[in-house]
């Protein structure tokens, strides 16, 4: 197993929510995070993905849960040169155990991993099978620096 990655997996389904949880592996460096999202989140994110690593003319925004203490994620892909060399960069928040989360309380995450728009369309296409199975996972290979 790489010790390089961002894995997607669903820990928690019902009918209006699923709570997704990413976990971001990058040599010593790793974090954990989750999120609220819509059952439709995987797939519609997914081909998202799958279109800018076909386009990749502008960076690809997206977010799962919120800034509140409850869960945050942000992924950001994007190239860096006109080789297409690309990156996505993630922005992760847990989970507090207070209603009333002191700034402290939240960890936070942030982190840019390099990665290849093949490796990136092979993401996007197990994001749309994990929205379809929500017993699959979705691993973005990151490449060691």
């Amino acid at each position: 197993m790489s010790d390089h990655f961002l894995q997607f997996c669903v820990i928690y389904e019902d009918l209006h929510l699923i709570k997704l949880r990413v976990r971001v592996v990058h040599g010593e460096w790793s974090a954990v995070s989750t999120a609220y999202v819509s059952p439709s989140f995987l797939t519609e994110s997914g081909e998202a993905i799958l279109h800018w690593a076909e386009t990749h003319n502008e960076p690809l925004n997206i977010e799962a849960g919120a800034d509140t203490g409850i869960g945050w994620m942000t992924f950001e892909f994007y190239t860096i040169d006109r080789a297409g060399h690309a990156r996505c960069a993630i922005k992760l928040a847990t989970q507090t155990r207070t209603d009333g989360p002191r700034p402290a309380e939240t960890s936070r995450f942030s982190i840019e991993l390099p990665t290849e728009l093949g490796l990136v369309e092979r993401f996007a296409r197990e994001c749309i099978a994990l929205g379809s199975d929500f017993k699959r996972e979705a691993r973005l290979i990151v490449l060691a620096t």
